[in-house]
């Protein structure tokens, strides 16, 4: 006999499925409710539609038109599934020998029924084509610690080919009426969103992928929380792969703690409202003539120094598939302009297409975003940047380098201070250390050696390549002398007293010292606690008591 509260549910449910009459059709077992009917969110919110999941009586099937890479919408169905469900698998049942190794390595276990995840016509595995959301469970482990352990949803995270190649990535789904709303503070060090609702497990490119996230956190320029974690998948081993938060509407949301903002993801859908000033700001971009391209006009409406810092991070990253991320507008701040945010950087660091013969650090760096000269690309996916080049991002960065010199100056600055004080190789080194203790086999040699190299010799590269592409002459190297103990600071940031900078030539460098020392510039004397020099030459400068 059913309860009063499942008569009432069924009775709510039989209420919806009769109002929309003729939209729905019977597939598998299950009734679905077509797109032109109902929106999934119409249920996946609220009690009735929190009750209905419980009970297993409503889900998320693909979607009943055909889409591709560029298109906007992918909205789901609703699934009314009829009948026994499979009942969802332990992730807690774990052989120990997985969890063993580093103590430190997450280890994500996730399970799901196999009907959920082969079944021709509801597996997630079986119909990688399309997006399906299907219940399981997660447990995330480091070293043999228990962190958390909860229902969950489960789907498949990215495009069919890559399965078809053996490449497998899952989103993970928390929600509060499944047991655990977020992922508890600590698991993931996440620069943009606190708390964590959802999360991805993604394969391949977990070195790339990690430390461009790092890069480019480290200029100022924001990227998602990553980190390196072992997956198992119904007991079974799969190998490595990177967690990392999902860029969504709604993780923005919950970093900037409300929901009066505008979002436009590269790729993706987007809401309506967010579609249209989307495109209204590219119009606008569109329309600029030369003399608009000025730090008063496009700064109005661009955060020119998160723009710089972006493309700089793609640049010296060297991220060849860069048309990835999203814009950002906060519309409660006094000046609301748009910025951008990182995703998807996993072409970064050593990564080339098969056949191209360069050493790692010279994959293209400012030649990504200018496209002004032909970029050797060969094997089986030869790559012209077009429609990177022709891209927002790219139109405000070349019209701006070209014409307003405000915007030339901080380009410069910002590279010249990551490659000086930021991204350092002794910065870098303990990562790329770290990351080689949690590798295994084969993946240790591939990804760390070409790593190493990259982050060695990739600064003076881009140097180089930002000096050609600028004409401004070759890079100009600053030497600062002292007594050791003497306490420097070169631009703000602390030095040794041997330091060593490669500047922009015409760039002035602010020499600070926290007492007033003798300065030697080229052989001119003066006396205080600071200098301001202009790069120029081979200069050697002596600061003494």
């Amino acid at each position: 006999m059913k309860s009063p509260r499942t008569a009432l549910l069924l009775g709510l449910l039989a209420i919806v499925l009769n109002a929309l009459d003729g939209t729905s059709v019977v597939h598998a077992g299950k009734r679905v409710l077509s797109r032109s009917s109902v929106r999934a969110d119409l249920l996946d919110g609220g009690t009735l539609g929190k009750s209905l999941r419980k009970m297993n009586l409503v889900g998320t099937a693909a979607p009943d038109f055909e889409w591709s890479w560029g298109l906007k919408n992918r909205d789901p169905r609703l699934e009314v599934l009829s009948g026994d469900q499979p009942s969802v698998p332990e992730a807690l049942l774990v052989g120990e020998q997985l969890l063993a190794g580093s103590t430190s390595m997450l280890a994500v276990s996730l399970a799901i029924a196999p009907e959920h995840l082969e079944d021709p016509d509801s597996g997630i595995m079986a119909n990688a084509d399309v997006r399906l959301e299907r219940p399981g469970s997660v447990a995330l482990f480091r070293g043999q610690e228990l962190l958390l352990h909860t229902r969950c949803g489960i789907s498949l995270h990215g495009h069919a080919f890559k399965y078809e190649r053996g490449w497998a990535s899952f989103k993970v789904f928390l929600r509060d009426e499944l047991g655990l709303a977020q992922l508890p503070p600590g698991i993931i060090q996440s620069p943009l969103s606190r708390p964590v609702d959802r999360f991805l497990v993604r394969g391949e490119s977990f070195t790339s992928s990690n430390l461009s996230f790092e890069v480019a956190n480290r200029i100022g320029s924001p990227a998602p929380g990553m980190e390196l974690c072992r997956l198992i998948l119904n007991g079974e081993y799969q190998g490595l792969m990177s967690l990392t938060e999902h860029l969504t509407r709604r993780s923005m949301g919950r970093c900037l703690g409300h929901d009066d903002f505008d979002f436009h993801r590269a790729r993706g859908a987007h809401t309506v409202r967010d579609a249209q000033v989307g495109k209204a700001l590219e119009d606008w971009a569109r329309e600029l003539t030369p003399s608009d391209f000025t730090t008063p006009i496009v700064g109005d409406r661009i955060d020119l120094d998160n723009l710089a810092r972006h493309l700089f991070a793609i640049m010296w990253c060297g991220v060849d598939d860069w048309a990835q991320g999203a814009r950002v507008r906060d519309r409660r701040v006094d000046h609301p302009r748009w910025s951008w945010v990182h995703w998807d950087m996993d072409r970064a660091f050593n990564r080339s297409y098969p056949g191209q013969i360069i050493k790692p650090w010279q994959k293209a760096g400012m030649d990504l975003v200018l496209g002004v000269r032909e970029v050797e690309q060969e094997g089986d996916r030869p790559r012209t940047f077009i429609d990177q080049q022709h891209s927002l991002r790219a139109l405000l960065f070349k019209g701006m380098i070209a014409n307003d010199q405000a915007f030339r100056d901080l380009f410069l600055r910002v590279a010249a201070t990551s490659m000086n004080h930021l991204i350092t190789e002794e910065w870098m080194e303990p990562m790329i250390l770290e990351l080689g203790e949690m590798l295994e086999g084969k993946e240790r040699g591939r990804a760390i050696g070409p790593s190493r190299s990259f982050m060695k010799h990739r600064s003076q590269w881009m140097r180089d390549d930002i000096c050609a592409l600028m004409g401004l002459g070759p890079p100009v190297r600053i030497r600062l002398r002292a007594p050791m103990g003497t306490q420097l600071e070169v631009d703000g940031y602390q030095v040794g007293p041997r330091y060593t900078g490669w500047y922009f030539p015409g760039q002035m460098v602010r020499m600070t010292c926290s007492e007033s020392v003798g300065w030697v510039v080229d052989g001119v004397s003066s006396r205080g606690t600071e200098v301001e020099v202009e790069a120029r030459g081979d200069m050697l400068i002596f600061a003494q008591p």
